[in-house]
């Protein structure tokens, strides 16, 4: 991934998975009782969501992540075997902006496939819209090129209308805008910028 809105304790407090009560909520909201849930959390780590989540006993969290030091189980999605399926869960936070349109439906595609009927995929992404949006995206723009004037961390910035036109396209069923899986919606000061958009996808 590289450097981004998640690569920096500054953006991630904006993040759902930096906030216990955006994190309890979405326990509540996604995970079933009845059963051990399984949970796949694409470009998390396991200072994240799984070590933050008061989980149910037998809960499995698998980690794709191809950053090293991330305690991932796998790198990519792509390279989970089949039998890592059946998810009730996937969480895609910070991550769409280091990928293209193309290689994103792919994945979101590949989440899909991966999740049981009836599962969620969970979105959460800095805004680029907006005043505050807008400059974020030109700063991390200008860091990554100073941090790495060889190699710069390449961006796609991604906005709300664009990811839910994606995730139809992928063949999610439910969309539905989750405003309130944020930090900000749950008061906290100061408020973290720039403000994340969460969207949830089901089959």
């Amino acid at each position: 991934m590289g450097v981004g809105f998640g690569g920096n304790a500054v953006f991630n407090r904006a993040s759902p998975s930096s906030h216990a009560g955006c994190v309890a909520r979405i326990v509540q909201d996604y995970l079933p009782t009845a059963r051990a849930p399984r949970i796949l959390d694409v470009g998390g780590t396991s200072g994240g969501f799984r070590s933050r989540a008061a989980l149910p006993p037998g809960t499995r969290v698998v980690i794709a992540n191809p950053e090293s030091g991330t305690g991932a189980d796998y790198g990519f999605v792509s390279d989970m075997p089949p039998a890592e399926a059946g998810f009730d869960l996937a969480m895609l936070f910070g991550v769409m902006m280091y990928i293209e349109p193309a290689p994103l439906l792919s994945l979101l595609r590949d989440i899909r496939q991966r999740l049981r009927a009836g599962g969620t995929l969970l979105v959460a992404e800095p805004d680029p819209e907006g005043v505050v949006g807008r400059a974020e995206v030109a700063a991390k723009t200008v860091y990554a090129a100073i941090r790495s004037l060889w190699n710069p961390t390449r961006f796609t910035f991604h906005t709300a209308g664009d990811t839910r036109r994606m995730l139809k396209e992928a063949g999610f069923v439910q969309i539905r805008d989750r405003p309130d899986l944020t930090p900000n919606a749950m008061g906290v000061k100061p408020p973290p910028m720039p403000r994340y958009f969460v969207i949830a996808a089901s089959l």
